[in-house]
């Protein structure tokens, strides 16, 4: 039986246009899934994971500078735990610089327009960062984990996916997470999330809604520097 696509031929040829003009760098793509057979075990079950490997193939097929790679998540365990890949499906980008930008789930709706935006950032070294937020990002000494809880039609929820990716992409401190909250009801349930777009910074910070770059960027900026102790986080 022939597999319909996911990407409908009007975005396909606008996309493979996009790719062919702007792309300058070959760009690394990673997605962990698992094997078809192990689908139905219990504990195993991963839903979305032929349909996110698919949309990635679908994604990669449009440009000879995106290098798609496939690992089998249980297979691979070693390569998981390495890039911090806990729960499938996983998208890791830019992989030759490390692990630091993950999208989890199916990449649909904006969630795809995400990972678009930050295959054309790695690929064109170009980021999309103000200069103050990047000068503020050097002074960074200590790790920083960012996870944004997002569905695929929120709109409010793309430019908090992508400023997570983009600052992770910016520093080495940074790692980013965009996690499709309907797919890891236990991730939701853990952080008490009653709506999207909520992030968590190092486990100790809960910014709900869509915020501004600067506001972001300061509780950050707290996460990722040494301080005194004592000193205070900015508020929620």
């Amino acid at each position: 039986m022939v597999q319909q696509a996911l990407i409908p031929n009007p975005e396909r040829a606008r996309l493979k246009r996009t790719f062919r003009k702007d792309l300058k760098a070959a760009v690394g793509l990673r997605v962990f899934t698992q094997k078809a057979s192990l689908l139905s075990i219990p504990g195993r079950e991963c839903r979305y994971c032929p349909q996110a490997q698919q949309l990635m193939e679908e994604l990669a097929a449009l440009s000879p500078k995106l290098n798609l790679e496939i690992v089998d998540f249980y297979a691979d365990q070693a390569a998981a735990k390495e890039q911090g890949i806990a729960q499938i499906p996983a998208i890791v980008l830019g992989t030759e610089s490390g692990s630091r930008v993950r999208f989890f789930g199916m990449p649909i709706g904006y969630g795809l327009g995400t990972i678009i935006e930050d295959i054309m950032t790695i690929s064109r070294k170009n980021s999309p960062l103000s200069m103050d937020t990047r000068k503020r990002l050097r002074s960074l000494d200590q790790p920083v984990h960012i996870q944004v809880f997002v569905t695929p039609g929120s709109l409010n929820c793309a430019p908090m996916a992508r400023l997570a990716h983009a600052l992770a992409i910016e520093s080495q401190h940074i790692a980013a997470d965009v996690i499709e909250a309907e797919e890891f009801p236990a991730l939701t349930r853990k952080y008490s999330i009653r709506s999207v777009p909520f992030t968590v910074i190092n486990e100790l910070i809960h910014v709900p809604g869509a915020v501004p770059e600067p506001e972001v960027v300061d509780r950050v900026v707290w996460a990722g520097v040494r301080k005194d102790e004592g000193s205070q986080q900015p508020s929620n």
